[in-house]
Parts: C-alpha cells; structure tokens; sequence
C-alpha cells in the first residue's frame, strides 16, 4: 500500500497554498495523526493509514483517536493531557475547511472527415455527441504541523481535492501529498 501512496497515477489533490516558519530548524520523528472529523470511521481511517505510511518510511507516529476519545474538544490541554509520557515531539492537524461546487463544460465530439457532401448529414447523426455540462466537487483542506516544544505552528498546507470518488482515495493522496511535503521541507525525519 505504501508504494501506491507515494507515486499516484493521476492524484486529483494537489497544494494550494503553502508556509513555513523560517525561524524553525529541525525535523521530527514522533507525530501525533489527528484527523478532525466529526464521523468516527472516517477519522480512524485517515489516522491510521497516515501512521501506516509514515512507518513505512521509518517515522514514528501514533493516531489520535487511540489516545483522545471521539468527543474530547481538540485542545491544547486535551493533546497534552493525551501525550503525557508519550515520546511525541509534533503534532499534524488535518481538516476539512469547506466544500465548494463546479460546473465543468465537455465539448462535442464529432468525426470530421467527410468524403462527400452528401455524407455529410448520415455521418453528423451517427459521430456526433453533444457538448454537456456535469457538476463537481472541491474539497478545501487544511494540514498543520506544530511543535510540542514551543507549541507554535511550523508549517502549513492547504490544498484541494477535486471531484472525489472515495474517502480512501481522497485520504491517500492527501498523505501523500503531506509526506511528499514534509519530506521535502525536511520536517520529518526519514530514514532510509
């Protein structure tokens, strides 16, 4: 499963906006997954294919939800509470912003190799679509990374996810976007 995250064939998520704290030096190796979400299935499923993936690339991580109840308020003194004696040096925050609607024109297709006039009529019928409207949908998404120490925020994305299929789809390239990220900024370490 791993390998499927890392390189998707045709991932439709992709960043929107991207920070980091230029002030901040280092990486981390012990996350804390949440995936703010009010349905429970959902959360457990995003949280632990995250863990799963970042152990595939040797960074320690441990899901929320293993260590906060669903109906505790995410809160600096809930994660605390839930990370006592835990070796858990960031904590990466994952939400759904908001949904947005699109329309998405497809245009006609039609043969356009007409060998005389008189085919012209018999092939426009029979190799002709017409052009159509469908409709579709945007998912905002927010990913934030802080450090336990300071408590401060180190990095932040936003992205999208356009015309989601699955759930498990649209978790799998939001991790792998974020790992690929991460990865890249040199905020988690990976190991070989």
């Amino acid at each position: 499963m791993s390998t499927a995250l890392v390189v998707m064939a045709c991932a439709t998520t992709k960043p929107t906006a991207e920070w980091q704290d230029v002030g901040f030096s280092g990486s981390f190796g012990n996350l804390l997954v949440i995936g703010a979400s009010d349905r429970p299935t959902t959360r457990r499923l995003f949280e632990d294919t995250f863990v799963q993936e970042l152990a595939a690339i040797k960074v320690n991580a441990i899901s929320s939800y293993k260590v906060m109840s669903q109906d505790q308020v995410v809160s600096r003194e809930t994660v605390e509470a839930a990370i006592a004696g835990l070796e858990v040096d960031s904590v990466l925050v994952t939400r759904l912003l908001g949904v947005e609607e699109g329309v998405r024109y497809h245009p006609p297709t039609y043969y356009s190799h007409y060998r005389a006039y008189p085919s012209y009529y018999r092939h426009a019928l029979d190799y002709t679509s017409p052009g159509y409207y469908t409709n579709y949908k945007i998912l905002k998404i927010e990913t934030n990374l802080y450090d336990i120490a300071t408590q401060k925020l180190v990095w932040s994305m936003q992205s999208e996810n356009i015309d989601p299929s699955t759930a498990q789809k649209i978790i799998e390239e939001q991790i792998s976007l974020t790992i690929k990220a991460l990865s890249g900024r040199g905020l988690i370490s990976v190991k070989p």
